[in-house]
């Protein structure tokens, strides 16, 4: 699978009914899932790039419209005038494109300079869904909780990808939910 010798990976929270987003933010706040985001897609390197990601406007404008620290973003709009939008024009830490190949294709260009060996794909709904047929691995943070009156979800996973990892049940205080980490790998590209 990968896309130009580079890992494609997924990483989301889902709720059980596959909840992602409710009025464009994520459903719940749980600071270890946060914290296990940011580990998984920033990783050290001698470069100033520490990680890759790609995502939907939508996505991008749930994070207050700003690329992550360490990373780069490649925020996927059909608007043509997206970039002058937000501010973007010019920048090294976040590309606009058009479509899903293109920011594949410039991810993974900028991971072999760069010598990142995963790009990542953070959401929305479309934009998980459509890379699904890039994907090599997913890392899923399962919920314990139903959004009943959420309105992006993370599409069924293919019949390809089975449990490699999974962390034990954990608890979040604040929220009061419970959560676990699974990784689910492509046994079709290995």
């Amino acid at each position: 699978m990968s896309y130009a010798n580079t890992e494609v990976a997924q990483i989301a929270a889902i709720s059980s009914n596959r909840c992602i987003g409710k009025d464009n933010e994520l459903p719940w706040h749980i600071s270890a899932d946060l914290q296990h985001f940011k580990s998984m897609t920033t990783k050290p390197n001698d470069g100033a790039i520490q990680g890759i990601v790609i995502m939907g406007r939508k996505t991008f404008e749930s994070m207050g419209s700003k690329p992550l620290p360490k990373r780069v973003s490649f925020i996927i709009s059909t608007q043509l005038d997206y970039a002058e939008q937000k501010g973007l024009v010019g920048k090294d830490n976040a590309y606009v494109v058009h479509n899903l190949d293109d920011a594949l294709t410039q991810a993974a260009s900028l991971a072999h300079g760069a010598h990142i060996d995963t790009i990542w794909v953070i959401g929305g709904e479309r934009v998980f869904s459509d890379a699904l047929m890039y994907t090599d691995r997913i890392e899923l943070t399962h919920v314990d909780t139903e959004i009943t009156d959420g309105e992006a979800f993370y599409p069924e996973l293919p019949s390809e990808f089975e449990i490699t990892e999974g962390s034990e049940q954990m608890h979040d205080d604040k929220s009061e939910l419970d959560f676990r980490f699974v990784t689910y790998k492509n046994k079709v590209a290995e």
